[in-house]
């Protein structure tokens, strides 16, 4: 387990402003291309199938997350994790190469052209996935705990501020005569391609803190097995229960936008609302819930972002019951529930994790703890056949109930500095 001291790692100030540059830029970047808003709303032009748009989830963070328990047992016992974290920057291109099919005007083969964007963001999903192993060990290495989350925080507001600007730019290029369809998406993706390069540089920048190494050489070769965190650490089993039932909120929300827009009849140009409004509600998040964790620890952060995820669903479902014109303009408000819900998962799920790791595996914890949340990549699909089969009363119903047991899970996690002798 990662000593919890205030001794200020080598090359601090230098690597805080590094992993600023890249949360900031890369939330930047994320918002152009939002999972639970402008994506799914792309892939509606296109097709009116529920699961084909619940597929973009399914791919998205299916190919980030399933691949890390073998990336995690590769680069484990490695030295160095720098050279891993820059080679999996390579999908960032993915963004350009569907802007350019799009400026292209290849959209004019729909079959071809969603293809193609699969494609894109599996590819983005697997280099990112690999990278991301190797970032958060660097960042458990170089930013101690009690610094992590105003880290987090500062980043999250910063990036919550630039993402009002790049909700009113979407806005404003989906309303505007200018760019009509396919224009309007290949300039949003264009502007998420080069939201990138910023991050890139920044993470080029870092400079490693070097990692202790094991006791022994049988030490290492019993702790690094493929499943041996889920076998011999009961409160990781339990951490990870309450991420996959809090997760549970992926049955909905690629759905959200299309409820809005065909049940709700509000306009297309309302995503730029809904990415301004989960902008909106990170930067406050960020902020607060980043005070919440540097003072009472990453387990309080985690009930805050249970209740958070369960409230969207909830407040969905009373809209679409009552169908009442005050709560239809609130909408945005299940957005602004997600986004908070988006910007805990940092702050509590993973700070937990990266405290509940001992240093010299932290690797196969964050690369388990990811696939097995990987899960999470069948619910938009299934999200999306219990919507046809059924009705949206019924699936955030049923995501609301998930959620809650998460919440009861989430009520019993130990501190995460009182959680001692796992291995």
């Amino acid at each position: 387990m990662t000593e919890t001291t205030d001794a200020t790692p080598l090359h601090y100030r230098w690597n805080f402003i590094a992993f600023v540059v890249d949360y900031v830029f890369f939330g930047i970047a994320i918002s152009f291309a939002r999972l639970d808003s402008v994506l799914p709303a792309f892939v509606g032009q296109f097709t009116q199938s529920a699961p084909i748009i619940g597929l973009v989830s399914t791919v998205w963070t299916g190919t980030w997350l399933l691949p890390q328990v073998v990336s995690a047992r590769w680069i484990n016992d490695k030295p160095r994790k720098k050279p891993y974290l820059i080679a999996g920057l390579s999908g960032r291109v993915s963004f350009w190469i569907i802007a350019l099919l799009l400026w292209l005007g290849l959209a004019r083969n729909p079959a071809f052209i969603l293809a193609a964007f699969f494609a894109c963001i599996g590819l983005f999903g697997i280099t990112d996935g690999f990278a991301s192993v190797a970032w958060f060990d660097l960042l458990a290495r170089a930013i101690p705990l009690k610094r992590r989350g105003r880290l987090m925080g500062l980043a999250q507001i910063l990036s919550g501020l630039a993402g009002l600007g790049v909700g009113w730019v979407i806005s404003s290029i989906l309303r505007s005569g200018r760019f009509s369809f396919p224009d309007d998406y290949a300039l949003i993706f264009t502007l998420a391609g080069a939201a990138f390069i910023p991050s890139t540089i920044a993470l080029l920048l870092l400079r490693e803190v070097a990692a202790d190494a094991p006791e022994s050489s049988s030490e290492r070769s019993e702790c690094n097995g493929w499943f041996t965190p889920w076998r011999q650490d009961p409160v990781f089993r339990q951490l990870m229960v309450c991420r996959v039932l809090t997760g549970m909120v992926a049955l909905v929300s690629p759905f959200y936008v299309i409820h809005a827009t065909t049940s709700l009849n509000l306009s297309e140009a309302v995503v730029g609302s809904f990415v301004a409004a989960q902008q909106v509600a990170g930067l406050a998040s960020g902020a607060l819930l980043g005070l919440i964790s540097d003072r009472w620890g990453p387990s309080h952060t985690i009930r805050v972002s249970s209740i958070l995820a369960m409230a969207g669903p909830l407040f969905a479902l009373a809209t679409h019951v009552t169908d009442g014109a005050l709560l239809v303009r609130a909408y945005p408000l299940v957005y602004v529930a997600l986004g908070a819900y988006q910007s805990s998962t940092m702050l509590g799920f993973y700070n937990y994790l990266l405290e509940l790791a001992p240093d010299d595996v932290r690797p196969s914890y964050i690369g388990l703890g990811n696939t097995i949340t990987g899960v999470l990549t069948l619910a938009p699909t299934v999200g999306g056949w219990v919507l046809e089969t059924t009705s949206y009363t019924t699936l955030f119903a049923i995501t609301a109930v998930l959620i809650s047991l998460g919440l009861v899970v989430a009520l019993r996690l130990s501190p995460a500095l009182e959680v001692e002798g796992h291995p």
